[in-house]
């Protein structure tokens, strides 16, 4: 016996955990004192009812809005989660519901059977949803994140959307001065040395500089395939050089304010929405840091949370961060003092969104200059290079005659 209670002991999970109240502990803690950490061991989703990657973003945000509409018409939890397995189109969502369903028939809280799933259930969703169903209000901060995880994809689709277009400009550009320097080139190489014309030197270097991409035009595109590989594969996995990496997306012209305001939602929106939902401020900065993408934000907020456990505000780690516009700073310092974090933080998010927007809609409006002067300097200098010599010759065949 004391063998067995030994090895029940061991067995035990000991992680750090936040609760709801923001004090820290460790050891063992109920579920219900506990904020679910993001390396806190979960069981492995069961194969043998759905494919792993199968599931689509907005798969999770339909399911979750006919379970709503369930539960506000009265229908228990179980029954919902059934009927909801069975109502799918798609084979690879029944199978995440029914294996949701199963649990909680099981005797298990919902929340613990989110958390099975963090491929598709972060840890803000599944806390948010632990800290809902301990205060009977599950349906209202189900509601509160379906609005934020449309809002979020959204949002993040059109930042997307702002870093796609440069991308397909420059291809398009580097793609028909290619065409141009293969395909065209060599006919007015092959023209001059026929015709034994004297060609200057800018000429005879885009002559050689296009062999020299017939032979060799897969060295630059390997090139930037083995930076993009070693950047994503090996730089940013360490924290400092991610540190780094993050910090000098902010700093890029035009893209970069893009990046740093989307920043800033995600930040506030995220904030808003737990401290909406009851959770404490500690657990609200903690969960909020392990939620965003960028982690120079992300350095921020870990001081704020710092300073908040000694008794300290937020100003002073804000305007040390560098990453915190002061405007922003200003608002969360009046959020603070009147006690109304979550309004002021939503607020900001709403501000922010919209010059995200703005700053979207204005982008192709802020490149088109600067492309269109990158393409026509390449086609005069092409021009200059390729008709320059026949210029010449044309005007000595007029002296001749």
């Amino acid at each position: 016996m004391a063998d067995s209670s030994e090895e029940t002991k061991k067995g035990k999970k000991r992680v750090k955990r936040v609760n709801l109240t923001g004090s820290e502990a460790t050891g063992d803690a109920s579920p219900s004192e506990e904020i679910v950490g993001q390396d806190a061991d979960r069981p492995a989703a069961r194969p043998s009812f759905f494919a792993a990657g199968s599931v689509r973003y907005s798969d999770i945000t339909v399911f979750l809005r006919q379970l709503i509409m369930l539960l506000e018409a009265g229908t228990p939890i179980l029954r919902s989660l059934k009927a909801l397995g069975k109502r799918s189109e798609r084979h690879a969502v029944r199978g995440l519901i029914n294996d949701i369903a199963l649990f909680v028939e099981g005797g298990n809280a919902l929340w613990q059977a989110f958390d099975r799933h963090p491929r598709y259930f972060d840890t803000v969703f599944v806390n948010l949803i632990k800290a809902s169903e301990a205060s009977g209000t599950l349906t209202t901060v189900l509601r509160r994140l379906v609005d934020y995880r449309e809002e979020r994809e959204l949002l993040r689709k059109r930042v997307r959307g702002a870093m796609i277009y440069p991308i397909l400009l420059v291809i398009a550009c580097v793609a028909a001065l290619f065409v141009i320097t293969v395909f065209v080139v060599p006919v007015f190489a092959d023209f001059f040395q026929r015709a034994d014309l004297e060609t200057p030197w800018g000429t005879e270097l885009l002559i050689n500089l296009s062999a020299l991409i017939r032979v060799g035009w897969w060295v630059p595109i390997a090139v930037i395939a083995a930076i993009l590989l070693v950047y994503y594969l090996w730089y940013i996995r360490n924290p400092v050089r991610r540190l780094a990496a993050d910090y000098a997306k902010l700093k890029l012209p035009i893209l970069g304010q893009i990046v740093h305001k989307n920043a800033i939602v995600e930040m506030c929106r995220t904030m808003s929405l737990m401290l909406r939902s009851g959770l404490s401020m500690m657990a609200t900065l903690e969960l909020t840091r392990n939620a965003i993408h960028n982690s120079a934000v992300a350095e921020s907020l870990q001081a704020m949370r710092d300073s908040v456990e000694m008794g300290g505000g937020f100003e002073e780690p804000m305007r040390t961060s560098g990453v915190i516009p002061s405007v922003v700073i200003d608002m969360f310092v009046t959020g603070e003092e009147a006690g109304r974090v979550d309004q002021i933080a939503e607020q900001v998010a709403d501000i922010y969104e919209e010059e995200v927007k703005i700053a979207v809609a204005g982008l192709g409006e802020a490149l088109q200059p600067i492309f269109t002067i990158v393409v026509g300097v390449g086609v005069l200098a092409l021009f200059i290079a390729l008709f320059l010599p026949m210029i010449t010759m044309i005007d000595q065949l007029g002296a001749g005659v």
